[in-house]
């Protein structure tokens, strides 16, 4: 059976820390509402660019050039061996005529080929790997075969894409590490001078009989709300910037491949809704243990 006299109580000690201090309560909301703000601008961005980075690696093909007198069997026997590779994804084979027919289409009204008296294009088998930081071994053991006069990846670029990919994903998790220390810093020094405040009712609570746990809850939950109102005010806010914003974003900058629905906005705001209530509800928690003995 409930006890709705202490939960009367529970909820009474609750709102009251929560109205007491007014300025200190707001100064903690607003902490939790900006950082949530800025944590949430980053994310998205780093999210879209994740997505952008990751289309432009995807796009990212092995060519392999065979070479002119290469035997037909040697090239079915190369073909075979990249389809039963667990690391490859697709191959196609491309036809010097098929070759210089997609450079005939794309250079129309730029160049002539007629004017070539043979076709300069070797036969090609273009692969696609499942996971492109495969694509350096896989160019690396392709250029050993016989029938192999060259291989192209985009030497270079392709490295240096996937290495720029590892060092900004490392980095964006810096920067919400940091993010969410500042925060729960900010909110452990708030929830603190609150518990300092009221030293003298919490050791009199104690006196009469009153466990840790039954001090620390209102406190935890002062946390808690604190946390939620500051992430709601913070999400509000990057709503209206966000439906202002991204339309105006995409139609002024066509050339990028980013469109908004490649994040999601109800997960975003999940996240941040989840971040906010633990940051509020851990930073209380630490921040009221030092005045509460363990019951």
């Amino acid at each position: 059976m409930w006890d709705w006299g202490r939960v009367r109580f529970f909820w009474a000690e609750v709102v009251q820390n929560f109205t007491r201090n007014v300025p200190m309560a707001l100064t903690a909301i607003g902490t939790v509402a900006i950082s949530i703000i800025l944590l949430g601008v980053f994310l998205y961005l780093r999210t879209s660019f994740d997505s952008v980075m990751k289309t432009l690696v995807d796009q990212v093909a092995l060519s392999i050039y065979l070479r002119d007198d290469a035997r037909p069997g040697d090239v079915r026997a190369l073909a075979a061996r990249l389809a039963a590779d667990p690391r490859v994804d697709s191959v196609r084979y491309v036809s010097k005529k098929q070759a210089i027919e997609h450079l005939r289409q794309t250079l129309r009204g730029q160049f002539n080929l007629n004017l070539l008296n043979t076709n300069p294009l070797p036969n090609t088998i273009v692969v696609h790997a499942r996971h492109p930081a495969d694509i350096p071994v896989l160019a690396q053991e392709l250029g050993r075969s016989p029938a192999v006069a060259a291989v192209n990846y985009g030497q270079g670029i392709t490295e240096k894409l996937l290495r720029a990919e590892r060092w900004l994903s490392a980095a964006g998790l810096i920067v919400v590490g940091l993010l969410l220390v500042a925060t729960a810093l900010i909110m452990y020094n708030t929830i603190r001078l609150t518990v300092f405040a009221r030293q003298r009712e919490i050791h009199i609570m104690q006196l009469v009989g009153a466990t840790g746990w039954t001090v620390r809850w209102p406190f935890v939950f002062e946390g808690i709300l604190s946390g939620l109102c500051g992430a709601l005010l913070g999400l509000t806010a990057l709503a209206l910037v966000y439906h202002s914003l991204a339309p105006a974003f995409v139609v002024n900058l066509p050339f990028l491949p980013f469109h908004p629905t490649s994040v999601s906005p109800l997960h975003l705001s999940l996240e941040l809704l989840t971040i906010g209530v633990l940051v509020g509800m851990l930073s209380s928690l630490l921040s009221v243990s030092r005045y509460v003995e363990v019951a």
